[in-house]
């Protein structure tokens, strides 16, 4: 259909096809979800119907119970004084919406108002997986541990519940891609987006790509004036911020232990490069920079392919080293979750009728 000229009458509506221009773009649109829908089945979402039992249903929703840790350590390099920090742990109450691969999920935490929040996006096919993620922690910081300070500044002040401290906010930023080899075999999606069936417990090798931003604002003058007199000037900072690059490789299995029921257990080492700003200097040295991080994750489900209940932990540890300053910092978080998968496939019912 040719665009009408600018000749024409702006008050011929019929000649303009004005009416027509929303059918044209809903129609280009359904082929294009169609054509991506094709690409994705014939390449990406390969199964053995024998071992896994793909998704029948076009939807799903699910409801989400979070427990989240984290904690950061900070330690001088050339002094044995470090000082660690965590805030309590968090409750979080999440609603997710999945639609076949695709899983978007949005939380808030129950204990208490502040500037913490948390989102989640993920994309699973039987051969790739895609994480994307966001955290800021902005209150509720406790220091846990002191080590390192001479007296009277010692670890005996601190309580075993920690002591608050205000002075730091942390916001994390990341996107994790998996490669799955076994694919035809494995399903990852059955362990965490509970989109297919395992039917046949089965493990496979992982491989791939992660980048996180992590940035870091501490306030010195926070912390008890005997602890700001005594620490190294290499942990007095206001400002950390690196970027990080790596690769991993691992393993993860699917065990079906009993009808409908599966566990699985994922263990992913990661070789990253840190591209790093203290304060105002940047480091742009190489080999300063490449650390072991390492991602753990493992879950337990039931899942009858309409109703699927579970658990599941998921840990993240990043370490940062450079000549004057080391940082070790962890989130990790338990869910516990319950969903319904809606809108049966109709192309589905007639396989398994």
């Amino acid at each position: 259909m040719a665009l009408p000229s600018f000749s024409q009458s702006l008050f011929d509506l019929d000649s303009l096809h004005l009416f027509k221009y929303p059918s044209y773009i809903l129609d280009y649109t359904s082929r294009g979800i169609k054509y991506t829908n094709k690409i994705i089945d014939e390449h990406l979402d390969e199964k053995d119907t024998r071992y896994i039992t793909p998704n029948l249903y076009k939807w799903s929703f699910m409801m989400q119970y979070s427990n989240c840790y984290e904690y950061y350590k900070f330690s001088a390099r050339r002094n044995p004084q470090s000082i660690t920090l965590s805030p309590d742990n968090s409750n979080k109450l999440g609603v997710y919406v999945g639609w076949k691969w695709i899983f978007l999920g949005w939380s808030f935490d129950l204990d208490r108002h502040n500037t913490k929040t948390d989102w989640n996006f993920s994309f699973y096919t039987s051969k790739v997986g895609i994480d994307v993620f966001h955290r800021k922690t902005g209150e509720g910081f406790r220091i846990r541990e002191l080590q390192g300070f001479k007296d009277p500044v010692t670890n005996k002040e601190i309580t075993p519940d920690g002591r608050l401290f205000d002075g730091i906010s942390v916001e994390q930023s990341g996107l994790n891609l998996y490669y799955i080899f076994n694919n035809k075999h494995f399903s990852y999606p059955a362990a965490y987006s509970q989109s297919t069936n395992q039917r046949i417990s089965c493990g496979t090798f992982i491989m791939g790509l992660s980048y996180s931003s992590q940035s870091f604002h501490m306030d010195a003058g926070r912390f008890d004036e005997k602890i700001r007199e005594a620490m190294h000037p290499s942990i007095n900072f206001n400002r950390v911020k690196y970027q990080d690059f790596s690769i991993n490789a691992g393993y993860s299995y699917n065990w079906v232990f009993a009808k409908n029921c599966l566990a699985n257990v994922s263990l992913t080492p990661a070789l990253g490069y840190k591209k790093s700003k203290i304060n105002t200097d940047e480091d742009r040295s190489i080999l300063n920079n490449i650390n072991v991080d390492f991602i753990s994750r493992a879950a337990i489900l039931y899942n009858n392919s309409r109703y699927f209940a579970g658990a599941s932990i998921v840990s993240h540890t990043y370490t940062y080293r450079k000549s004057t300053i080391s940082i070790v910092n962890s989130f990790g978080v338990i869910n516990i979750y319950t969903g319904i998968n809606l809108f049966r496939k109709k192309e589905k019912a007639k396989q398994t009728n």
